[in-house]
C-alpha cells in the first residue's frame, strides 16, 4: 500500500493541501477560542465552540477544496471523518500523556508532538477512509486480500 502511495503523483497535492487547511483550521480555532474568551464566554464553552466551528470547516474544505469527494453520501463521510475525528483525538490524548507523564516535557512541546504524528495519520485515515470508499468497503478488502493468501 505504502508503495502504491508513493507512485501515485498526485498525492503529494493532497498532502500539500490538506496541511494548508489545516494551518487554515487552526487559525480558525485558535482565533475563535481567543475572541469567545475575550467576549467573556466560560473557558471550556468557547473551546468547545471554536473546535466545532473548526471540525466543521476541517470536514467542509476537505471534502470540496482538496479531495473533492462526491462518490459517497455526505452523511456516510461525515460519520467516517468522526470516527477518524475521535481516533486522531484520543492518538493525541496518548502523545500528550507520554510526552507530559513520561519524558516530563512541557504540555506545549507534548501537543506539538501530537500534531506531528497525527498528520499522516489523519491525512491517510481523511484520503482513505473518509473520502474513499469508507471503513466497511477498506476492511472487507483487507480481509479479502488476506483471506484469501
Amino acid at each position: 500500500m505504502l508503495r502504491r502511495i508513493y507512485l501515485e503523483g498526485h498525492w503529494r497535492y493532497q498532502l500539500l493541501r490538506y496541511v494548508c487547511i489545516g494551518g487554515a483550521v487552526f487559525t480558525i480555532d485558535v482565533g475563535l477560542f481567543q475572541w469567545f474568551t475575550i467576549s467573556k464566554l466560560q473557558t471550556m464553552v468557547a473551546a468547545t465552540l471554536a473546535y466545532s466551528v473548526a471540525v466543521a470547516a476541517h470536514f467542509t474544505l476537505n471534502k470540496f477544496a482538496n479531495f473533492r469527494a462526491h462518490d459517497r453520501a455526505i452523511h456516510e463521510q461525515a460519520t467516517t471523518y468522526f470516527v477518524v475525528v475521535i481516533f486522531g483525538w484520543l492518538l493525541t490524548l496518548a502523545v500528550i500523556s507520554v510526552g507530559v507523564g513520561w519524558l516530563r516535557w512541557a504540555p506545549l512541546p507534548a501537543k506539538l508532538l501530537a500534531v506531528g504524528v497525527n498528520l499522516p495519520v489523519g491525512f491517510l485515515g481523511n484520503r482513505y477512509l473518509t473520502f474513499g470508499p469508507g471503513i466497511l468497503a477498506r476492511a472487507r478488502s483487507f480481509f479479502r486480500t488476506n483471506l484469501e493468501r
